[in-house]
């Protein structure tokens, strides 16, 4: 069964980084998974493929504490992209699924 959920793709990770980033999503209460790549891979790569996985077309790249953002229909860039407010981004990919105003980063 596939879920309806943001797709976090992930290469070695900040612990703090990646908690940031599932609290601001659960905050806004909807569903996440988070697939660790063995492979090193940029954060841009890793979020623009997982945006591509999505069945909710949004998808979170992130390697150590540089984290993007990306949305599938937005294919030439990243919606965000950030090394401190992960919290904030989690929230952003949350509220864009949910069509609420995004909060600014």
């Amino acid at each position: 069964m596939i879920r309806p959920e943001i797709i976090i793709k992930v290469y070695q990770p900040s612990d703090k980084v990646l908690k940031e980033i599932l609290t601001g999503i659960e905050e806004e209460g909807i569903l996440y998974k988070v697939i660790t790549e063995v492979m090193p891979q940029a954060e841009t790569i890793l979020g623009q493929t997982a945006s591509g996985i999505s069945q909710l077309e949004v998808g979170i790249g992130i390697w150590g504490e540089r984290t993007v953002l990306y949305i599938k229909k937005i294919k030439d860039k990243p919606l965000f992209i950030t090394t401190t407010k992960h919290r904030a981004l989690g929230q952003n990919a949350a509220r864009y699924v949910k069509g609420n105003p995004l909060i600014e980063i």
